[in-house]
């Protein structure tokens, strides 16, 4: 099942993200195989202010324990979490479904 999973950081992480970009990098790859895509929400100055991702998952239990278990969270990076199921109806230009 998928679901896209939405983070908005509290503000002024910026610095913490970036002392812990190499872990959350190397979390990342860790669980590549659950990873349909992910990256950065950026603000007009190109600064990481969240992530958008789209994690397949068993159920919303295991993308939780994922996201719990992502370096941003453990130094507290994260302000607000939505994880909801999605559908893909468009992929590289040419209708999914």
């Amino acid at each position: 099942m998928l679901f896209a999973v939405t983070i908005e950081d509290k503000p002024g992480m910026g610095a913490t993200r970036r002392a812990v970009r190499a872990a959350h990098i190397e979390w990342l790859e860790k669980h590549r195989e659950m990873l349909v895509l992910a990256g950065p929400i950026m603000d007009g100055a190109g600064n990481s202010i969240g992530s958008v991702r789209v994690i397949e998952a068993p159920d919303r239990a295991a993308v939780e324990a994922l996201t719990e278990g992502d370096p941003f969270a453990k130094a507290g990076c994260f302000g607000r979490v939505s994880i909801n199921p999605y559908r893909i109806v468009f992929k590289d230009g040419a209708k999914a479904e």
